[in-house]
């Protein structure tokens, strides 16, 4: 029964491990040529990105995996209409952009480069409609393939680029590898766009609960955080909470991969999914009982692999995030059964709870505590949501 789901859960991982050693590279040699002030402002850009981009998303992912497993006889016309209204939200999500980059004083030295970083939307939303079809076929692998090479390309334009670096240039060259690697991903499988209003009107309204949760979820997740530190404290403290937050989210990446590749078998129609549920929580605790003292013991040398002396202050952020880190591997399996067992309407309660506390606790750590207290925020924000998602499943079984 996990035989499929180990084998695309450990290509993943083989996956994310280059891509972990590509973004170490790329990311020490950011910190060195951008200095923390400029490094902190692309932090803030693609913080506000990610946000944008769950706008983009609105679930249509996940559910998507769901109804084309439940339902492989429609698979292809799903396919077609996620596609369309991915496309038809990225524009959406475009114009809210436009409005927070014209509006938010964080951008106001900033706005050419983040309209470029805005462009991406599009060819993200375009690479979210191929993960669907790699996911329901259970073929991660493929997918691995069109995901490594989108920052193997950006690390290559980085290194030879011949002048100095400048986050205008950053940008573009982070815009041109993702529309590269989607090229890479649309000749493994092509996909086709169907636009339905019927049938937009319809995938709205059986996916708006998991949409508006994935964008309360990326706002407390990445961009509350980034904006909140911004505002509150210097541009050298988003880069300082910004260097270990990826470390951290790099981290918590196989507990997706993971979950990823068992969810089209808890959303189908196979027997013992109580077992798979429990065999896959047991894996999961294992792994961080193991890993997770072990990571926090090689902060420090992380933080000066990747940032070097000027980053010194990430090191104490990034060890309470490991700890956050626990929650957060409990969630994704808490959350997608959940998604599985048609709770979307409770992840989002679940979700707006947990986006209030996190602003509230933020609004009142970060002048106070800087960006530790940020990171204390994140851990409690996690274990709050792990109490919350534990409970939803509870009352669903």
């Amino acid at each position: 029964m996990l035989k499929r789901p180990i084998w695309n859960t450990v290509v993943q991982i083989f996956g994310k491990a280059i891509m972990i050693l590509l973004s170490l590279v790329t990311t020490a040699i950011m910190t060195r040529k951008l200095g923390a002030n400029i490094y902190g402002a692309f932090v803030l850009t693609t913080s506000v990105f990610l946000l944008l981009d769950a706008l983009a998303d609105f679930g249509s992912r996940a559910i998507g995996v769901r109804e084309a497993s439940k339902n492989p006889d429609k698979a292809d016309e799903i396919y077609k209409e996620l596609t369309g209204l991915r496309l038809m939200m990225a524009n959406i999500g475009f114009v809210i952009g436009v409005i927070i980059i014209f509006s938010f004083k964080g951008f106001a030295t900033i706005k050419v480069e983040a309209l470029i970083s805005l462009l991406m939307i599009f060819f993200t939303s375009i690479a979210g409609s191929l993960e669907i079809i790699f996911q329901t076929k259970m073929r991660l692998d493929l997918k691995t393939i069109m995901d490594v090479s989108f920052p193997l390309l950006f690390l290559i334009f980085l290194i030879a680029y011949p002048l100095k670096l400048n986050l205008i240039w950053v940008m573009v060259m982070y815009l041109v590898a993702r529309i590269l690697s989607l090229g890479i991903g649309e000749k493994i499988i092509k996909i086709k766009v169907q636009f339905k209003l019927n049938r937009v009107w319809y995938w709205i309204k059986e996916l708006w609960p998991m949409g508006v949760y994935l964008i309360v979820f990326t706002a407390y997740d990445r961009a509350v955080d980034s904006m909140m530190i911004s505002k509150f404290l210097t541009m050298k403290d988003v880069a300082y909470y910004g260097l270990s937050y990826k470390i951290y989210n790099s981290l918590v990446q196989p507990a997706y991969f993971f979950v990823a590749s068992i969810f089209p078998l808890l959303a189908g129609q196979i027997q013992e999914k109580k077992k798979l549920f429990f065999r896959s929580l047991a894996l999961i605790l294992g792994v961080l009982i193991l890993a997770a003292p072990i990571l926090s013991m090689m902060a420090p040398f992380m933080i000066q692999y990747l940032g070097g002396a000027e980053f010194l202050p990430s090191v104490g952020v990034l060890r309470t995030l490991i700890f956050a880190m626990i929650f957060a591997y409990v969630n994704h399996l808490f959350g997608f059964t959940l998604i599985a067992k048609r709770g979307q309407k409770s992840i989002l309660l679940i979700g707006l709870i947990a986006l209030c506390f996190n602003v509230l606790g933020n609004l009142y750590a970060i002048p106070r505590f800087g960006i530790n207290g940020a990171a204390m925020v994140t851990v409690y924000t996690e274990m709050l949501s792990a109490v919350m998602l534990g409970v939803g499943l509870w009352r669903l079984k």
